[in-house]
Parts: C-alpha cells; structure tokens; sequence
C-alpha cells in the first residue's frame, strides 16, 4: 500500500445517549487515529479499531482535561459533591451548585484504567493534557449532541496536573506515545513532559495543534527533545486560520517532526470535508519545506505517522 492521507488526532462524538456511531468515511483511504475524551466516547472509540476491516483505523486511550473533574484519583471520595466543590473553581456558589447538580458520580481513574485500558488494542494515550481557558458549560461537561452555554467554572489546574500525570504514568509504564493539548499553560506542559516523559526513550509525544510561541517550540521542546521521539500535528482549523502563521510553525519544524490532523468528529463531519482539511495541510507542507509535490509531502507525513506509532 502507497502513502495515505494521515488523521493524526481526530474524534468521535463525545454523547452520554447514544450506544453506537457511524462514520463517515471518505472514499479515498485515510490512515486515522482515534482520540479518547472520556468514558462516554471511549465506549464507541474503542470499538473503531477492531471494526476496521481495512486496518485504517488507530484509537487513543485518555481523558481530555476538559472531562478531567470526572475522575478522581486517590481515595473514593466520600460524596460526589465534595470530590466536585475540591476540584471545581469560578462562578457564585449558585452556579457552582447548578454544575454540580448536572454531574455524574466521579470515576476512579485508577479502576477505569484497569477496567478498560488494554494496551494490545491502543496505539497511544490521548488525548490528555492541560487547558487554562476552557470553562464548563452549564450540564456540566462539553457533549456535542447537548450544547450547554459555558459558564464561569473551570476545572482547577491542580487537578488537571494530577489526571495528566496518571496517564503519562500509563504511557510510560506501556511505553506508547502521547497525543497533548494544552492551552494557556506551556511552560507548566513544557516542565511536566520533560519531568515524567522525557527520560523513558519509549515514549514519543505529539503536541496536538500546538499554539504555543514559536520561541517555545525552539528553545524548548525541540532544543530539549529528540526529535524522532517529538512530534507537532498540525489542523486547518488550529493553525492555519492565517495561512502565513501556519507556514511560519511548519518552518520550525523538522519535516521529521511534521503529522495532519482533523482534530474533527467523524460521526458528524462530511466526508468531503474531512478530505479537504487534510488536502489542504499536505499542500501547506509540500510549500514550507519547497517539496517536489504535495505526494512527496503525504508520503513523509506517512512515514512520520507509522514512526509516531511505533511502526
């Protein structure tokens, strides 16, 4: 088989009602991996990759901070109310107790993980990581069939550290690689990657759409990281808002480096669309490293993404 279009990091409808999610496949091949949110979008995740009869299919173990007030680590909580008000921030006390009411039981993200995490059917942990600036929304947690306004709430940056922490434990113990978001805190993301990850050579990382300063990326993780373990997925939606700025990261980047992404829900993309994106990033690519053609760039992504999954 050729060199395929590559979704590095994309998704499936984070949904507490539905059992079961169709995707919409575009007809020309793409390589894909999976993206974990949370319990409820892990159930359908994880069905992806043994349903793929084609093999085009990876999928992704984690919890996304934007879910990580869900999990608890440490001691069962004495009631789900207070593992809540310790780990939620912002807004009146009226509001934090209206988000509180809409929330299920905490998980323990310790029995989660032995409960469903196998390392025979993953291909990475992800996606985790750190977000300053997402707010909750009003029931509770981000679910894309039940759009809420957000609110003030936020999940406490310390408890977000101690749920990332869990998981690069995971990656490490399994020696997978990561797929990281994280926004508004890159030197707090920066020190935790070159604390827990950095020096256990089995683990490769991908900052996923990374918005970071570009000084960030040069005079950190790729002055500190080697490159064959660091990976940047680029999005069309993320990075090339201004195409001029999109170029100006993928310059930065060794094309060793260089992975595409969607970063889209396939249940609920269009199939064309899905295709376009990624179109349009292997031209980006072919342009900022002045490649022969955009199939010499697809070609390289590829090979960047079977090294990314160990293959």
């Amino acid at each position: 088989m050729g060199a395929l279009y590559v979704d590095a990091h994309c998704h499936v409808t984070t949904s507490v009602e539905r059992q079961n999610v169709a995707l919409k496949v575009p007809e020309v091949a793409i390589e894909r991996c999976f993206m974990s949110n949370n319990t409820f979008d892990w159930h359908q995740v994880k069905c992806l990759g043994s349903s793929d009869q084609k093999g085009l299919s990876s999928i992704g173990f984690g919890v996304h901070p934007w879910y990580s007030h869900l999990y608890y680590t440490g001691e069962v909580p004495a009631t789900a109310q207070g593992h809540y008000q310790q780990v939620l921030q912002g807004g009146s006390a009226e509001e934090l107790e209206q988000v509180i009411a809409q929330l299920p039981p905490p998980t323990g993200l310790s029995e989660y993980i032995a409960n469903e995490f196998d390392p025979a059917r993953v291909c990475c942990v992800g996606e985790i990581g750190l977000d300053k600036l997402f707010r909750l929304p009003g029931n509770g947690f981000y679910q894309g069939d039940q759009r809420a306004p957000l609110g003030r709430v936020r999940v406490r940056i310390e408890h977000q550290v101690q749920i990332f922490k869990k998981l690069c434990a995971l990656a490490v113990k399994h020696s997978l690689p990561v797929s990281v978001h994280c926004v508004k805190c890159p030197s707090l993301m920066y020190d935790l990657c070159k604390e827990h990850l950095l020096p256990h050579a089995g683990v490769k990382i991908c900052l996923h759409s990374f918005t970071g300063s570009l000084e960030t990326l040069e005079s950190f993780w790729l002055a500190q990281f080697p490159h064959e373990r660091l990976f940047v997925s680029v999005s069309r939606y993320i990075n090339f808002k201004a195409v001029e700025s999109g170029l100006q990261l993928l310059q930065k980047l060794p094309l060793k480096c260089v992975l595409t992404e969607t970063d889209f829900t396939w249940d609920t993309t269009e199939p064309d669309r899905l295709l376009q994106e990624l179109e349009f990033l292997v031209q980006q690519v072919a342009e900022a490293y002045q490649l022969d053609s955009p199939e010499v760039a697809k070609g390289a992504i590829y090979q960047n993404f079977q090294r990314f999954k160990g293959h």
